[in-house]
């Protein structure tokens, strides 16, 4: 006679991957959104040192953008 599957189980053991791959993702989502943080303060910080070295005003920088 053949084994019977245990569905429960199965289903237990993938439902318990499914939550910890959710969790790595939430965490890599947060990762994430600290680099993009990051980086948009750097980019301003480079733009700002930019303009004060070339004693440029925002107005000047959007109409030679323009």
């Amino acid at each position: 006679m053949a084994r019977k599957a245990n569905y429960d189980e199965k289903i237990k053991v993938i439902e318990e991957k499914i939550e910890k791959k959710s969790a790595e993702i939430k965490a890599l989502k947060a990762q994430l959104g600290e680099l993009k943080t990051k980086k948009s303060q750097d980019d301003y910080q480079e733009l700002m040192e930019y303009m004060k070295a070339n004693n440029l005003s925002a107005g000047e920088v959007l109409n030679k953008i323009k």
